[in-house]
């Protein structure tokens, strides 16, 4: 929790700059210390390392099924290698793309579409391909958006589609809770 505190900011007191590492390695899971913060429990399943945290493989399936919108991830081989598959999928999907060439899961009437979508992010003239539709009383807006690994290399396209009728419905604010 140290590295980071000055991003955040602090609400009432400025914590002194002492950090005893040594310290905080002894103390056991369940102990409270002397300022009364209650040591938490070290995870035992293994976490992915990620640029920001880490997460356990169920975690990550978790956070993925359960955002508001469909997910779906394209490597840069042009092969199908995720989808989300939440209780709103949009456009039915079977397991059966995993591992599929994308051009081979569009009718070919839209494959041009795709293809052209994969060249402009792949020579990063593009960063986000965007489309919306109505489907059976449903506003859907649908986007895609290139992954480049640190270097700047291609590594792939996300789709995201989500049905947005409800929020085109929204205006002014709301600040306050309201179940």
């Amino acid at each position: 929790m140290k590295t980071g505190e000055s991003e955040m900011g602090y609400a009432w007191v400025t914590p002194g700059a002492v950090w005893d590492a040594q310290l905080a390695a002894a103390l056991t899971p369940g102990q409270v210390t002397e300022h009364g913060e209650k040591i938490m429990k070290k995870e035992t399943a293994a976490a992915v390392p990620l640029s920001q945290g880490a997460l356990t493989m169920e975690q990550i399936d978790l956070l993925l099924k359960n955002l508001p919108v469909d997910i779906t991830f394209v490597d840069e081989n042009d092969t199908v290698r995720y989808y989300s598959d939440t209780p709103e999928r949009i456009f039915p999907r079977s397991p059966g793309i995993i591992g599929r060439e994308v051009q081979n899961c569009h009718p070919p009437k839209s494959v041009y579409i795709v293809e052209d979508i994969i060249k402009k992010f792949r020579e990063k003239k593009k960063t986000v391909a965007e489309f919306w539709i109505q489907m059976d009383g449903k506003f859907i807006h649908i986007r895609y958006f290139p992954l480049y690994d640190k270097s700047g290399t291609y590594r792939g396209v996300i789709e995201v589609s989500q049905e947005v009728s409800n929020i085109k419905k929204l205006e002014g604010e709301r600040r306050l809770l309201d179940w």
